[in-house]
């Protein structure tokens, strides 16, 4: 996708993060916009900031894990716009915690959320667009969906689900006329963070022993020191599109997930090994983390 100047864009989770970064870039480069979202405060705010750039912008309240609502919202964005030239598909959640003690309801509502949501989009929106035959349709995923992770185990399955999907219908609608990328985040300071803080399922002993609220409180100062070396949203999306201009299906902040899909057909036995070193450094950190602050996570695991 090479011209965004009075093309049409939908964006879910278009709040804040990603999302807001993504509708700011877009209107600057002359798209309209249908912004959706579960926070319409955040929402009101993203639509003051890009109707500052001279385009036509609606917001709507969507709960992408319903499909009522993508039916809505998308009924909605063809009463003001012919067609969507640009689907972003970004809206997403990570919950988790101890993978021994993760509540069933905790796997439905992530892969409801990241993961429903996609077929959700692709249910509303895809029959027009395959008409038409023309539009982008872009799918945020994450490095927790190229390399297995210390990553809470319902985000990284939901995220490896997004980049399945994301090949499958870059393969299917390629000759329709339709391009797809799917968008692999590395670490962006976003909210996702803080929903993982808020969410966290700890061991019960570990929780008795210590409540929540001081175990909140070294977990939050942890995601603190992962955010430090995290990339701003706005700088991320711009190499985002930088790929979704040259209508590439992968498209990366960093190169490092390049290597590793090379990896992965080329010497599997060495993307083992780095699939293993890599949570063991992880969850190695946390520890070191924990024990910092008087806590012995090992006793509870």
């Amino acid at each position: 996708m090479k011209d965004f100047k009075d093309k049409n864009g939908f964006i879910t989770g278009a709040a804040s993060g990603i999302g807001r970064s993504f509708a700011l870039a877009l209107a600057r480069r002359g798209m309209n916009l249908f912004l959706t979202d579960i926070n319409m405060e955040g929402l009101e705010k993203v639509k003051e900031e890009v109707k500052k750039e001279g385009v036509k912008v609606f917001i709507c309240k969507c709960d992408v894990s319903k499909y009522e609502d993508f039916e809505n919202a998308s009924n909605d964005f063809y009463d003001k716009f012919e067609a969507v030239d640009f689907l972003l598909n970004n809206a997403g959640i990570a919950m988790g915690g101890d993978m021994l003690h993760i509540d069933l309801e905790v796997w439905k509502k992530v892969i409801d959320t990241n993961l429903w949501s996609i077929i959700h989009s692709m249910k509303a929106f895809l029959p027009r667009m395959v008409k038409r035959g023309s539009g982008h349709i872009a799918n945020v995923a994450s490095g927790a969906g190229v390399l297995g992770s210390a990553e809470p185990l319902p985000y990284i399955a939901s995220k490896f689900g997004v980049v399945g999907l994301s090949e499958t219908f870059f393969a299917r609608l390629k000759n329709l006329g339709i391009n797809v990328s799917v968008i692999i985040p590395a670490w962006i300071r976003t909210n996702i963070l803080v929903i993982d803080l808020d969410k966290i399922e700890y061991p019960p002993k570990l929780l008795k022993d210590f409540g929540k609220e001081k175990l909140d409180e070294v977990y939050g100062s942890m995601m603190d020191e992962i955010a430090k070396n995290a990339i701003s949203p706005d700088d991320a999306v711009e190499k985002y599109l930088e790929g979704i201009e040259k209508n590439q299906l992968y498209v990366f902040d960093v190169p490092y997930y390049y290597d590793l899909l090379a990896m992965k057909g080329n010497d599997p036995q060495q993307y083992e090994n780095v699939l293993v070193e890599g949570i063991t450094n992880r969850n190695k950190a946390s520890r070191d983390h924990f024990h910092k602050h008087g806590i012995n996570i090992e006793d509870y695991l």
